[in-house]
């Protein structure tokens, strides 16, 4: 299990990335949550298996749309009590 904070910079507002992030997240089973930056990047919080994570990166780079540009990475410490993976607005 591991938690990461991933920060995706290209065109990723306005384009239906925050949705796409919380249905791919759930078909994965991730918990965590995404929401925009006031920079124009997406900021995603996702734990789960370390393998289901990087599915869940390449499968937004993927999505019809969105244009990632970079993709920084940041480990965190894990969350117990996190259950589910949410929309932050």
């Amino acid at each position: 299990m591991e938690r990461l904070k991933i920060n995706f910079k290209g065109r990723v507002q306005g384009v239906g990335f925050r949705f796409q992030a919380f249905r791919i997240a759930n078909n994965l089973n991730l918990t965590g949550n995404v929401k925009n930056m006031y920079d124009g990047s997406v900021v995603v919080h996702a734990q789960g298996k370390r393998r289901n994570i990087d599915a869940f990166i390449d499968a937004i780079k993927n999505e019809r749309f969105i244009r990632v540009e970079s993709v920084d990475i940041m480990k965190l410490e894990v969350d117990d009590n996190e259950k589910s993976f949410e929309i932050l607005y």
